[in-house]
C-alpha cells in the first residue's frame, strides 16, 4: 500500500504529467496549433491533427507533458509547437489545471476560454472524473477512459 505519494513517484509539478504508474494509453497526432502540456485536445477540422478544444468541440484526450523545462532561462517550453508530434492520453490518470472548485468523483468539463478543467459550464469531457478536490488554478488529478 502506498502511504506517501512522493515515495514512489515524483509529486505533480506540471499539467500533463501522469499521476501514477498505472497503465495508460496514448495516441500520437501532429499539432495543428500550439498546444500547452495538459490541454484537452480535439481533432482538427480536416482530421489530420489536433488542436486545443474549441466551443462545440469534442475532446479526444489530454496532451501529455514531455517533462522537460529549461529552468536556467525559465524558457517558455511547456507546450507543443505546430507540426510537433503530441502524445494524447486517452486512458489513465493525469494532472490538469482546475478552472474552479472541483470535487472528487465529479464529472469533468473543459472551459474553452481558459483551457482549464471545471465541473460544470463547459464542454463535456465524457468518461472522465476528478480524482481529488481542488480550487481554481491548482493541479488536480483526473481519470479518463476514452476509446
Amino acid at each position: 500500500m502506498i502511504t506517501e505519494y512522493g515515495q514512489y513517484m515524483p509529486i505533480a509539478g506540471s499539467p500533463g504529467q501522469l499521476a501514477n504508474y498505472q497503465e495508460y494509453a496514448a495516441d500520437s497526432y501532429p499539432a495543428k496549433e500550439v498546444i500547452p502540456f495538459g490541454a484537452a485536445v480535439q481533432l482538427s477540422a480536416d482530421g489530420t491533427g489536433i488542436v486545443p478544444v474549441k466551443t462545440g468541440g469534442s475532446p479526444i484526450g489530454i496532451a501529455l507533458s514531455r517533462g522537460i523545462h529549461d529552468y536556467t532561462t525559465n524558457a517558455d517550453d511547456q507546450k507543443y509547437l505546430v507540426g510537433q508530434p503530441v502524445p494524447v492520453v486517452k486512458r489513465g490518470n493525469i494532472f490538469v489545471v482546475a478552472g474552479g472548485d472541483v470535487t472528487n468523483g465529479s464529472t469533468v468539463q473543459v472551459d474553452t476560454a481558459t483551457g482549464k478543467f471545471i465541473a460544470s459550464g463547459g464542454i463535456d469531457f465524457s468518461r472522465a472524473v476528478f480524482r481529488a478536490n481542488a480550487v481554481a488554478d491548482a493541479l488536480v488529478q483526473i481519470e479518463i477512459n476514452l476509446p
